[in-house]
């Protein structure tokens, strides 16, 4: 962990007023003690991303909380998916087959729609 005046000398763009709107607007969380915030590697992280949105690719403050969510969905996203391939790497080579099947759309009827009446 570092604290907050670290983290503005690694980040020479980063702006002490910045950074504090960035905790306040929940761009990034850090842990705060009685002489002041600390910085995980998490942290570091999250505000070399905001620095680089930012100052880098020009995105407004105002951006930056929407961004970040987005990213944080996709993260999820990508972890639940992982989650969901090692479980069907467990099953049997049938259920493996039969899920691949399925998502390659193997077993869908004709793309047709046959539930009206024919004209």
């Amino acid at each position: 962990m570092i604290r907050q005046s670290e983290l503005i000398q690694h980040f020479t763009s980063l702006e002490q007023h910045v950074l504090l709107t960035w905790i306040e607007e929940g761009v990034v969380a850090p842990r705060r003690d009685e002489t002041g915030y600390l910085f995980d590697r998490i942290d570091q992280a999250r505000v070399a991303l905001a620095c680089d949105l930012h100052y880098r690719m020009g995105l407004e403050h105002a951006s930056l909380p929407v961004i970040l969510s987005l990213i944080d969905q996709l993260h999820d996203a990508r972890n639940r998916l992982r989650a969901l391939t090692r479980a069907v790497c467990e099953q049997p080579d049938a259920i493996q087959d039969e899920i691949t099947r399925h998502l390659s759309g193997a077993d869908e009827t004709d793309a047709t729609d046959t539930s009206g009446p024919a004209s």
